[in-house]
């Protein structure tokens, strides 16, 4: 019998560990990739759903005769959806437009100690115009 040495066989119990077995290095890799993915695809959902914001299908138009020029505006939801509320200064023989998702909300429009308010409920593709005309019974009659 040949009792010579194998080239290919280790030599010592130590070689065998300190080489990792073949295919290790890459499964750790493509494992942590598909962990990232994960995590990214998780934090994007969350973040859509947290964010989520209905798109602005109704227009809410505000005709300002110009009495009420120099009123202020503010358009606030009914519901408690997270919408912050549209504070605006209107003009005088101007229309303000302002696109809003479908929805109930208050309109107050103040100037000076004169107050109007509106509760609407916008649908999808709709619009609702607000005039600011005084009405004929509320003017000071014309004596002659």
């Amino acid at each position: 019998m040949n009792m010579e040495p194998n080239p290919q066989t280790p030599t010592s119990p130590d070689s065998t560990q300190s080489a990792p077995p073949v295919g290790m290095e890459r499964r750790v890799f493509v494992l942590f990739a598909i962990f990232v993915v994960a995590v990214l695809f998780v934090g994007m959902v969350g973040l859509l759903w947290w964010r989520e914001r209905p798109a602005p299908t109704a227009l809410l138009i505000l005709r300002v005769p110009m009495a009420q020029d120099g009123a202020t505006a503010t358009i606030d939801t009914a519901s408690s959806r997270d919408l912050s509320p549209i504070i605006t200064t209107l003009h005088g023989d101007r229309e303000v437009r302002i696109p809003l998702p479908p929805g109930e909300y208050i309109v107050k429009i103040e100037k000076g100690n004169k107050r109007i308010r509106a509760d609407i409920v916008l649908s999808d593709y709709s619009y609702f115009p607000i005039l600011l005309d005084d009405h004929p019974a509320t003017q000071p009659s014309k004596s002659k």
